[in-house]
Formats: C-alpha cells, structure tokens, sequence
C-alpha cells in the first residue's frame, strides 16, 4: 500500500491508520529509517526480539569473540594513528 503523507515543522509524519493497523504499530513502537539511494527512504518496523532472533540465526556457528578482537585492534590503531599520546601508553 502506498500512501502521501506530510511533515509537519517539526519533521513529524502520521503513518495512516490501515498502515498502523497492518503493520502491529503502536504508540511508542521503532522504526528503523534507511535513507537509500536517489533520495528514497525506507521505514522498517524495528522490533529488537524479532531483530535478536534474526541475530542469533544468522550469526550461528560464527567466532564472534575473533571478530571483537579484530574490531578492537583496528579501534586502538586507529586511535592511536589519530592520538599520539596514546601510542606513548
């Protein structure tokens, strides 16, 4: 379904009801916005359990502690190429 929608001044959209009613949204309920290319943007219902569910399938099997270790290592490099100070630690 597509719909028009406005922003109000303070940058605020009202998603149609039928929308709110199809999609499970409710007050206080996330939403992820993904501004892709071309200028279009994209709204996607952000539900952490269905988004940690997602998480844990598609990460199973993976050594996450060597992934941490790498991100880690580039972090302190990074740091320290752009601090120096911290290189004399």
């Amino acid at each position: 379904m597509a719909s028009v929608v406005t922003v109000d001044k303070s940058g605020r959209i009202v998603i149609p009801l039928e929308t709110r009613d199809s999609q499970g949204l409710r007050a206080g309920s996330k939403l992820l916005l993904v501004e892709g290319e071309g200028g279009l943007l994209y709204l996607e219902p952000l539900d952490p359990r269905q988004l940690a569910e997602r998480l844990r399938k598609e990460m199973r099997g993976v050594d996450l502690k060597a992934i941490v270790r790498r991100v880690e290592s580039k972090a302190d490099r990074l740091a320290k190429s752009r601090y120096p100070a911290l290189a004399r630690r």
